[in-house]
């Protein structure tokens, strides 16, 4: 029986350690304080990029946070910026400014990721399909990251 308690106790510690290897803080440090916590904006970077600075998906989306050019050259242009796109710090304020700017238009923190993932004029059906699918993905790794990092924060701030 002692035994029996012992591995279990060790598959358990085991399983969290590699739950923290899966889930780090890793860049936590170049997310700035916004409207949104901390660990959903990691979450976002875990999902689209598995925090590799380089990635780059087969529709062009770049970095940590997988922004497309065209959209970093809009925001840029919209909220007279100058990120880069492939510096990390800057990839990461760009996604960030791009979701306050869906979140505000849509007031719906799950619209918001959707549209993330999607784009704001998608249709309606792929917003609902592809967009919930991505907004779900997010939802997890988010509940994990709280999970693991005991935060007590909300997906928005009350700012």
């Amino acid at each position: 029986m002692r035994f029996f308690i012992l591995l279990i106790s060790l598959l358990i510690i085991t399983c969290i350690f590699y739950l923290y290897e899966l889930f780090p803080l890793k860049y936590i440090d170049l997310i700035p304080n916004s409207s949104f916590d901390k660990l959903l904006i990691l979450s976002i970077i875990k999902v689209e990029s598995s925090f590799k600075t380089n990635a780059i998906s087969n529709v062009g989306a770049y970095g940590l946070m997988q922004v497309l050019p065209s959209t970093a050259e809009w925001i840029n242009n919209k909220f007279n910026t100058n990120y880069n796109l492939k510096v990390p710090k800057d990839n990461i304020l760009l996604g960030i400014t791009y979701l306050e700017y869906l979140y505000n238009i849509t007031k719906d923190l799950q619209k918001t990721i959707s549209y993330y993932n999607t784009g704001p004029n998608a249709s309606d059906e792929i917003v609902k399909t592809a967009g919930l699918n991505y907004y779900n993905k997010i939802m997890k790794a988010y509940s994990l990251y709280k999970f693991l990092y005991r935060s007590d924060n909300y997906e928005i701030s009350n700012k």
